[in-house]
């Protein structure tokens, strides 16, 4: 069974940062590898490599990283909410953002009039906090083995 990750306690006003830990998506009894594979681009170097020919998620992060944000379609409004913020991430080379601006971005770059994205800073936190698929981690929180 996969639990979600704890939420560190925080100060008041402070707003957390996240990031993909790598080591989580692995508690969660995933491949890190074959999760951030699926998310190469065209233009990345090791796209017609086979999965099973991959082997460091670091590089793949990378990768996705370098060539992922010249890619028209890479992050699309009708994308799952944690979808959408898990491929920022990555386009944004893993490193933890705040809160607050994955949640801006959220509601002004990829809310629609067709696809409304109306959740509030809180239930995003939420939403990553309580994630078993993506691997969503706040900036500081304890490995998922403690």
């Amino acid at each position: 069974m996969t639990t979600p990750a704890s939420n560190p306690s925080s100060e008041p006003g402070e707003t957390p940062a996240y990031h993909v830990s790598l080591d989580r998506v692995t508690a969660l009894g995933r491949s890190a590898v074959v999760v951030l594979a699926a998310r190469r681009v065209p233009a990345s170097p090791s796209f017609m490599k086979p999965d099973h020919e991959l082997s460091d998620p670091e590089e793949l992060l990378r990768e996705i990283a370098e060539f992922s944000p010249q890619e028209q379609d890479y992050i699309r409004s009708e994308m799952p909410i944690q979808e959408i913020v898990f491929r920022t991430i990555l386009t944004r080379g893993n490193q933890p953002i705040a809160l607050s601006e994955l949640h801006d971005d959220l509601v002004t770059r990829w809310s629609t009039p067709l696809r409304p994205i109306t959740v509030t800073r809180e239930g995003l936190a939420r939403v990553l906090d309580q994630d078993t698929y993506y691997g969503f981690a706040s900036a500081g929180s304890p490995d998922p083995e403690n």
